[in-house]
């Protein structure tokens, strides 16, 4: 079983990813992206229930490391309004946006991951 920080941690981020994942229904490409955060959401919720998992953590921090990393030129060339205001000018705005939401959530599988390799989960 997780300790009290690492499980409160692990509902804030399945809560933050489920929010995430329902503000996509307005994308330009809906499923794909609430297919994505519904997937984060899942992990840190099998992780605030103790389940988390090794390969399943490993193999969806490569995947979104992968697609955020393909989106990382788009975040170089987003101006700083993109992540100021919550109106979309431009491609970049929602490309950098995109890339920042997959390192986020290839980050918190990439944690979970190691977490799980060292026992602790």
């Amino acid at each position: 079983m997780p300790t009290s920080s690492a499980k409160i941690a692990s509902v804030l981020f399945a809560l933050l990813f489920a929010l995430a994942a329902v503000l996509q229904i307005n994308d330009p490409d809906p499923a794909l992206w609430i297919a994505a955060y519904a997937s984060a959401a899942g992990l840190a919720s099998a992780a605030a229930l103790g389940r988390a998992r090794f390969w399943p953590s490993a193999l969806l921090a490569l995947g979104f490391s992968i697609w955020g990393l393909s989106l990382l030129p788009s975040l170089v060339d987003a101006e700083r309004e993109a992540f100021t205001s919550f109106r979309m000018q431009s491609p970049s705005h929602e490309e950098g946006r995109e890339a920042v939401g997959l390192l986020v959530c290839a980050a918190y599988a990439a944690g979970l991951a190691v977490h799980c390799r060292r026992g602790r989960h």
